[in-house]
């Protein structure tokens, strides 16, 4: 299944400033600070993982790349590799 873009957090925020009483789409955004939430956890994880060997190391290397292109986690304030 091909997905559209992922949608940036200031779009996000014009979807909720366009629509600010509506419930649904208030439930919606909900919904995705949530799952965004859970992406920055994965994103935790792999991160502490060393390379993998074999298949498993595949699947991580895939979810990293993934992880990557996710705004929530390009948005995510880090400090400089030597803080």
């Amino acid at each position: 299944m091909r997905f559209k873009e992922p949608l940036p957090k200031a779009t996000l925020q014009e979807i909720q400033d366009r629509n600010p009483d509506s419930p649904d789409v208030r439930a919606l955004l909900w919904e995705v600070a949530r799952l965004r939430s859970l992406v920055l956890y994965a994103d935790q994880l792999q991160r502490m993982l060393t390379t993998l060997p074999g298949p498993q190391g595949a699947i991580l290397d895939t979810l990293r790349e993934k992880l990557n292109n996710e705004p929530c986690v390009r948005e995510f304030p880090r400090l400089p590799p030597n803080a």
